[in-house]
């Protein structure tokens, strides 16, 4: 089985002392393990996802983790079922965090067959109108994303160039160049559409760990009786020249420490083990690096989240640009594996929500 191989590599890797962690006795994880899968049906992987053969994590904490089903029933009681999908289409959640002031990247344009508009409500259904946008925008760097996606699946960012007469995506990475025709008869198929918006320039301290994706911090934060927290967060970063940070594409996820907004270390999400002090690929520095407006970055994904009504939980995704944050998006149904890497035991917070 898969698990007990990711078992045996972990506990080689604390054997072998590569990093210097210290680490609880084998029999001690083992039964910490056993009694967690079988009294609360928390597995063994997210065990070693959570890295908790640390002694400094008391047994409490990992006690009041959630499973699956608990994990399910608590976005669902805190966050009002029929109002989820106000921030799950991007439009939507486009147009409440405009409303309300959330620094947000630059909207462009709904880009959709039948319901297409640019930001000023001329047309943008299809490739003729696609062209006459990029041949105002010409020399600009844009990004589409799917009005209903996840993961990063379907991003993607051209400066807009020439070629003879015509306006054509170049890749930013590569170089290589595509017809907006040929784009867009892939692209078309996709029945939600696209939001078009001008790409964002990232503060050079995140340029410097990876500059080809904009690499957006993951905030996790809850809110009950006029009061919000900020739970944890992490910054996630791209791989290997990828424009997405996300860590379901192979990108890396890097905690933060909340008081002071310094980055403690890099791992991958395959090995969380294996911690690093700089990006594998580039080089760039990890822990120990400061993250500009930290502080404004909080009140922003607190300001997001108080913009939705009947939301309550929330990983709010946040991107930092030269002159400050921007709200990337809202997830009310963050992938739970995030509760892990920032210690975040769900039970603690339902009995904090749920208090008089």
């Amino acid at each position: 089985m898969q698990v007990v191989k990711d078992i045996k590599r972990a506990w080689a890797h604390l054997r072998s002392g590569k990093g210097g962690h210290a680490y609880l006795p084998f029999w001690r994880q083992s039964m910490e393990m056993g009694a967690l899968f079988l009294l609360r049906g928390i597995g063994p992987g997210y065990y070693l996802q959570a890295r908790w053969w640390r002694p400094s994590v008391p047994f409490a904490d990992k006690w009041a983790h959630v499973n699956r089903k608990e994990y399910n029933a608590f976005i669902d009681r805190w966050n009002r079922p029929g109002y989820q999908k106000s921030s799950q289409h991007k439009v939507i959640e486009k147009a409440i965090l405009q409303l309300v002031g959330v620094p947000t990247p630059e909207f462009i344009g709904y880009l959709h067959p039948q319901r297409g508009a640019r930001a000023d409500g001329v047309a943008l259904r299809g490739a003729q109108d696609l062209e006459q946008l990029c041949r105002e925008l010409m020399g600009k760097k844009v990004c589409f994303k799917p009005v209903e996606g996840y993961g990063g699946a379907g991003f993607s960012a051209f400066e807009i160039g020439q070629a003879g007469e015509q306006p054509v995506f170049r890749h930013p990475v590569t170089g290589a160049e595509t017809s907006i025709a040929d784009w867009w008869q892939l692209a078309g198929k996709n029945r939600e559409g696209y939001i078009v918006e001008h790409y964002l320039h990232q503060h050079p301290v995140l340029s410097s760990i990876h500059p080809n994706s904009v690499n957006t911090l993951r905030i996790w934060l809850y809110q009950a009786r006029g009061e919000c927290r900020i739970a944890g967060a992490f910054l996630r970063v791209g791989r290997k020249g990828s424009m997405v940070d996300n860590t379901s594409q192979g990108g890396i996820f890097c905690p933060v420490e909340l008081e002071t907004g310094i980055l403690t270390y890099a791992a991958n999400a395959k090995n969380p083990l294996e911690t690093m002090d700089a990006h594998p690929d580039t080089g760039g520095r990890i822990s120990g690096v400061q993250l500009p407006y930290w502080k404004e970055c909080q009140e922003v994904a607190m300001q997001a989240l108080r913009a939705f009504p009947h939301v309550n939980v929330a990983g709010v995704d946040v991107a930092i640009a030269v002159d400050g944050p921007r709200m990337i998006e809202l997830n009310v149904r963050p992938d739970q594996i995030g509760c892990a890497r920032i210690n975040l035991p769900l039970k603690q917070v339902d009995r904090w929500m749920r208090a008089a």
